[in-house]
């Protein structure tokens, strides 16, 4: 076989399909005016990643003090935080609220973030483990507050069953039974406090749009 008749044989790469149709959709296909649910895709790229490494540092961190379960958890929630379960969060995402009219937590949302983001700042200035101690003794109960108020407006965003909706109730479930919060300021007070800024300017977003529809 001469190499010219090689190359005439040799066919071009294929696009990897479900690649192609997922930028298609998300980038082609115009979006209703009732849509509020619309996230920029860039920032809930950088969200789930820095989820993912957060996690997956309490994950360390829990099984470093032989805390085995609690372990399994956290890397449980990292793993649908991945970049391969990141493919199952969008298709979710697209399937059920990009192009919905359901209405996301918005505001409220938002208030709760800013209230969390405020005590990740805090934490992150803290110089010894006596004073993070004092500090959590102090606020942990406001915190895990603003957290619940911030996952229960998720959980009604993320209605439809499917992996969004199984990564908020899982991490509600660490915030109020497996002390997430804690566990996330020891170990990365800033990355908490940089997520949740980005969470923010999500839900601000969201609640924006949504009122621009409704005076439409």
């Amino acid at each position: 076989m001469t190499l010219a008749g090689a190359c005439r044989r040799r066919r071009p790469p294929r696009p990897h399909l479900p690649l192609f149709v997922l930028v298609l959709l998300i980038f082609s296909t115009p979006i209703p005016r009732a849509s509020a649910l619309r996230v920029p895709l860039r920032q809930a790229a950088t969200l789930v990643s820095l989820s993912h490494s957060l996690l997956s540092r309490v994950a360390a961190t829990r099984a470093a003090r032989g805390d085995a379960a609690a372990a399994v958890r956290a890397r449980r929630i990292a793993s649908l935080l991945s970049s391969r379960g990141a493919w199952g969060l969008g298709w979710d995402y697209l399937r059920h609220y990009a192009f919905s009219s359901a209405t996301g937590c918005g505001l409220s949302c938002a208030a709760a973030a800013s209230r969390l983001i405020a005590a990740a700042a805090e934490a992150s200035r803290l110089r010894s483990a006596a004073d993070a101690a004092q500090w959590m003794r102090r606020h942990y109960g406001d915190i895990r507050d603003a957290a619940a108020q911030l996952l229960n407006g998720l959980l009604l965003a993320f209605s439809e069953e499917g992996p969004l909706r199984e990564v908020v109730t899982d991490v509600k479930w660490e915030v109020e039974e497996g002390e997430l919060l804690k566990d996330c300021l020891e170990v990365g007070a800033k990355d908490l406090q940089g997520l949740l800024v980005i969470a923010k300017d999500l839900f601000a977003g969201v609640s924006r749009t949504s009122t621009q529809h409704s005076e439409l």
